[in-house]
């Protein structure tokens, strides 16, 4: 599904998602900067942004991301209704974020995917 989803990579200043918000009807925190965000744990390398294709230029020019094949934003396409999944503020699921982080295959993400599952996650799979 991945492949399918990204959108490019971009580069912005050091550190700007450490200020950015994103408006979470058009973009929202994945990967490293959401477990972040979650944990207080990881110190973010990459950062995923999830943004609605149709608001990606507007998402670009509002937080001065350029294009750069070799950048640490990872920009995929949003593949859900904002509506139809519970807000988390402006970060995506923790479900979606665990899976992000374990897809890198990264001994730090896969450490910190772990403290999601156990904070965020389990309750889910004990409700169901």
């Amino acid at each position: 599904l991945r492949p399918k989803l990204f959108l490019g990579r971009y580069r912005g200043t050091a550190g700007w998602w450490k200020e950015a918000e994103l408006d979470k009807d058009r973009a929202q925190w994945g990967g490293e900067v959401a477990a972040a965000k979650l944990t207080g744990h990881l110190n973010p390398q990459e950062i995923t942004v999830y943004i609605d294709e149709e608001d990606l230029a507007k998402v670009l020019g509002l937080h001065r991301l350029r294009k750069d094949p070799a950048g640490d934003v990872e920009a995929l396409c949003r593949f859900w209704r904002p509506d139809a999944i519970p807000s988390n503020k402006d970060m995506v699921h923790p479900l979606l974020v665990y899976a992000d982080l374990m897809a890198t295959g990264n001994q730090r993400n896969l450490e910190t995917a772990r403290m999601i599952y156990d904070q965020h996650i389990i309750q889910l799979v004990r409700e169901g």
